[in-house]
C-alpha cells in the first residue's frame, strides 16, 4: 500500500545510514515529482517535514541536503495548503543558514529556490528568519537565473514590510540600491519592485 510506502520512506530518512537516507529521498522526490491526488494517500506532512529538516541541516552529505532541500520543495508544489506546515516545523532558518555559509553551490542553489516557493505564501515568515540577508549574502555566486530568483524572493519579503519589521532589511538597503546598476534588467525589475512594496508598506503603516 501507498501507506506502507511512505513508512519505508520515513524509516529510511530516520536512519544513521547515509546510503538508506539518499535512497529514500531519491524516492520520496520521485514521488512527489510525478504526484497526483491518489499516490499521495497515506503520506503524512506532519512525519515528513521534521525528518527533512533535520537533513537539510545535518551536513552529513551534500547530495542528502540537496535532496532534502529539492523534497521541501516538491511538497509545497504537489501538495495544496502545505506551506503553513512548511513554516510550522521550522524549514526556513536552515534553508536560510545554506546560503549563509556556502559548503556546496548546488545545495545553497536548491535552498534559494526552495525559500522562494515558500515566500510565495510566507514572505513575512522568510524576512523574519533572516531571509533578506540570507538571499542577498553571496547573491553574485549563482548563475543569472538564480540570482533572478534570489531577487524575487526579496522582492516577495517587500510584500510585507512594516514599521515593526522595516529594521531587519535596514541594512540590505545600500546591496538593494546597488543592485539598480546591474546589467541585467529583470534584477532591476526586480528591486525595483522591492522597492515600490516597501514605500507602499511603509506609506500605509504610517498613514
Amino acid at each position: 500500500s501507498s501507506g506502507g510506502r511512505f513508512k519505508g520512506m520515513l524509516d529510511g530518512l530516520k536512519s544513521n545510514d547515509l546510503a538508506k537516507q539518499t535512497e529514500s529521498l531519491n524516492e520520496l522526490c520521485e514521488v512527489l515529482c510525478m504526484a497526483t491526488e491518489e499516490s499521495l494517500v497515506g503520506l503524512s506532512v506532519e512525519a515528513l517535514l521534521p525528518c527533512l529538516v533535520t537533513l537539510v541541516s545535518s551536513d552529513s552529505s551534500a547530495e542528502v541536503m540537496l535532496l532534502a532541500c529539492r523534497a521541501i520543495a516538491y511538497v509545497l508544489e504537489s501538495i495544496p495548503g502545505s506551506s503553513a506546515a512548511v513554516v510550522h516545523f521550522g524549514c526556513i532558518p536552515p534553508l536560510c543558514d545554506k546560503l549563509m555559509a556556502i559548503s556546496y553551490i548546488d545545495v545553497a542553489e536548491q535552498a534559494l529556490m526552495t525559500l522562494y516557493k515558500i515566500s510565495q505564501d510566507h514572505a513575512l515568515q522568510v524576512l523574519r528568519a533572516g531571509g533578506m540577508t540570507a538571499v542577498l549574502a553571496y547573491l553574485d555566486f549563482f548563475p543569472l537565473s538564480v540570482q533572478r530568483t534570489g531577487m524575487a524572493t526579496v522582492a516577495n519579503m517587500c510584500k510585507r514590510v512594516s514599521s515593526d519589521n522595516v529594521h531587519l532589511l535596514r541594512d540590505s538597503i545600500p546591496q538593494l540600491s546597488a543592485l539598480l546598476l546591474s546589467p541585467d534588467l529583470k534584477i532591476v525589475e526586480h528591486v525595483c519592485t522591492a522597492f515600490c512594496r516597501l514605500a507602499s508598506d511603509l506609506q500605509a503603516h504610517t498613514a
